[in-house]
């Protein structure tokens, strides 16, 4: 007898229960359990429900038949619950079972406490951004996740909150251990002109029966204890004095070998990652790591290549000194995974391999390692010559030869507005801009945000919540209206922007010259504002490079911003400032040195001069090009003849004009 090949079951109509999604294949199936089938007067089957009585009748999209059937699981089988329900309970049991059968496969998110953590943040409710459809929660997560990114510029990590819920006024978030410490730095942050309180809470437990909570709870208390015996390990391991973490032989611990974690077979690998997340966690931030651990020693650990240890990196990345001695590095590649790590590194110790008889050893690893100086015991290079070879690699970055600022003013006009300038924007804006400024200066400001910082020289970025609406950065703002409304003209619409801005402190100028990179130069042509010159009057543009200090309230820590500031000066109107802002443009960027310019030899037939009677005669040749259109070698040439009187020369030029060459103007100009 032929048997009927089995089918998989039917998934069923979409709105249907499980009870019809586990059913038989087919569209019309034998009734079974339910009495004989219910034919019309011409013998065919009865199709309509209601038809049948009410023994027969059956909801929509249900099957009532005589067997009760077994409800089907949310997941892959029909035995069990959701595959991502107790996901996190089965990691954690795997690893007391890794424990408890003496394997060491410990990982990072297996010391550490099972989920993430909570914290509370009060202050949106009062925030501008309370006022959005979702209440700005929105934004608050996007600010937080931003700035916690921000603040470690030598890490690449993302912060990301995982859960956030509304509980009253306050915003619960869920993060990882690493994001919440990250996170918890933004306290007495400023957002959206509200200053925010971000504190731990417990984390909203979820709903679990008794047994399950009964098994996290067992889960955690092992977790604690294998994190204790972790840190008594480290602590034994610890000389504050040389401030060395001495994690040689660790096979050979009696502290890791009581815990089972190595058994013979097991190697270094499996336990070491483990020890970084216990050690990390003993340090408040990484300054206090930085401080109290400058060397570490991984000899005697059978090491071919640091691929097993390679989270020291990650944990330690300012180490001076490195023992990797009595290990197995037969190859430099065996180095690899640490090629841009430890960029501080100053000692490293490779006796006891057989990498140590490669003759090209020291010369690759003074490559890889900037700061290296002594490698197995031997001094290479000093400090100073550390420093040196820095400052060659600085010069080869820009093969065209660097000069310092150019500083060409005339008459002291330049330095006059710079010495004023500043303390005035300090204290008095209103005096500054009656001062310099009129109803035909313009004003400007655009924000840089991915200006690029050092890793070495870096702070935390602060809110830039009174300069957005303002900034007029062209990449980010490209529509028409926008521009133009974002490009202020007249003292009056510049004070109102002013007024808004955040109260500044700049370095002075006397005492802290070095904070400063200012250039002025000559700028012939500018519009005259009496209308008495076609060709224009001329006048200076001044480049300002430096920093200052916002000054916030409550002032939590210190803020600074970087600028670049761009002057056009020239003569005022009748009636009106003497010397007049014709263009200000500023530019504000996240915090960072100033960059000076490394000086390169430079000859002295092409190093600009700084002698004021030059720099006088300079500014003399420029007014006679604009009056003549003469090319400024003929226009010194007839300076020089008439003893640098420029009226003068302009009668010997009107006299002569007929007489010169075509070369002795400038192309394309009027004369």
């Amino acid at each position: 007898m032929m048997q009927r090949a089995a089918v998989a079951p039917s998934r069923g109509p979409r709105g249907a229960s499980p009870s019809v999604r586990g059913g038989p294949r087919g569209g019309i199936q034998k009734r079974r359990g339910a009495g004989p089938a219910r034919v019309d007067k011409d013998g065919d089957l009865v199709m309509d429900a209601g038809a049948a009585g009410d023994k027969g009748r059956v909801g929509r999209g249900r099957i009532e038949g005589g067997a009760t059937s077994k409800p089907l699981g949310t997941g892959r089988t029909n035995s069990g619950p959701s595959r991502g329900g107790n996901h996190g309970l089965h990691r954690a049991q795997a690893i007391l079972r890794g424990m408890e059968s003496k394997q060491a496969t410990v990982l990072e998110s297996r010391i550490t406490a099972v989920g993430p953590a909570s914290l509370r943040i009060d202050g949106l409710s009062s925030s501008k951004a309370a006022s959005n459809p979702d209440g700005g929660l929105e934004s608050l997560l996007g600010f937080l996740e931003r700035k916690a990114s921000g603040l470690d510029a030598k890490s690449n990590r993302t912060v990301k909150i995982k859960k956030s819920s509304m509980k009253g006024d306050s915003v619960i978030i869920t993060a990882s251990p690493d994001d919440i410490e990250q996170i918890q730095k933004l306290d007495k942050f400023t957002f959206a002109g509200s200053v925010l309180s971000i504190k731990a809470c417990d984390p909203p437990s979820p709903q679990a029966g008794k047994s399950g909570e009964k098994k996290k709870q067992t889960v955690s208390q092992e977790a604690q204890e294998a994190k204790d015996r972790f840190r008594a390990v480290l602590a034994a391991r610890y000389d504050a004095n040389l401030k060395l973490l001495n994690l040689s032989a660790l096979a050979l611990d009696p502290g890791l070998r009581q815990m089972g974690v190595f058994d013979g077979s097991t190697t270094t690998s499996k336990v070491f990652p483990a020890m970084m997340v216990v050690c990390d966690g003993l340090f408040k931030d990484l300054q206090e790591k930085r401080d109290a651990i400058v060397s570490v020693s991984l000899a005697d650990n059978e090491l071919a290549d640091v691929s097993a240890v390679t989270t020291l990196a990650q944990t330690f990345p300012d180490l001076k000194n490195l023992d990797l001695s009595r290990n197995k590095f037969a190859e430099l590649k065996g180095l690899n995974a640490w090629r841009w790590k430890f960029r501080h590194l100053e000692n490293l110790i490779l006796t006891g391999n057989p990498i140590e008889s490669q003759p090209t050893l020291k010369d690759e690893l003074l490559k890889r390692y900037p700061n290296l100086q002594v490698v197995n015991g031997v001094t290479l290079r000093t400090a100073e010559d550390v420093a040196a070879a820095k400052a060659a690699a600085e010069v080869k970055k820009s093969p065209i030869p660097i000069a310092g600022p150019d500083f060409r003013d005339v008459s002291r006009v330049g330095e006059n507005f710079i010495r004023q300038f500043l303390p005035l924007y300090d204290n008095d804006r209103d005096a500054l801009l009656g001062t310099f400024y009129d109803a035909h200066s313009v004003y400007s400001l655009s924000l840089n945000l991915t200006a690029p910082r050092s890793h070495e020289h870096s702070m935390p970025i602060q809110p830039w919540t009174a300069y957005f609406k303002h900034s007029r950065n062209l990449t980010k703002i490209t529509h028409l209206n926008a521009r133009m409304t974002r490009r202020y003209k007249g003292s009056q619409a510049i004070q109102q922007v002013w007024s808004t801005l955040p109260a500044s402190r700049h370095p002075e100028l006397e005492s802290h010259a070095d904070k400063y990179l200012i250039e002025c130069h000559p700028l012939p042509g500018l519009v005259d504002p009496s209308n008495q010159s076609a060709r224009g009057v001329d006048g200076l543009v001044i480049t300002m490079h430096g920093e200052f200090e916002e000054q916030t309230e409550p002032a939590t820590e210190k803020s600074l911003r970087s600028f670049s500031r761009t002057f056009i000066l020239g003569p005022g109107a009748p009636g009106g400032p003497q010397i007049r802002v014709v263009s200000d443009m500023l530019t504000l960027r996240p915090w960072a040195p100033l960059a000076l310019p490394q000086i390169s030899s430079i000859s002295p037939e092409t190093h600009s001069t700084s002698d004021p009677e030059q720099q006088k005669r300079e500014a003399i040749t420029m007014q006679l090009v604009e009056k003549t259109g003469m090319t400024p070698a003929y226009a010194n040439l007839c300076l020089t003849e008439t003893s640098w009187n420029i009226e003068q020369a302009f009668i010997a030029f009107t006299a002569n004009k007929d007489k010169l060459p075509a070369d002795a103007f400038i192309p394309g100009v009027a004369r």
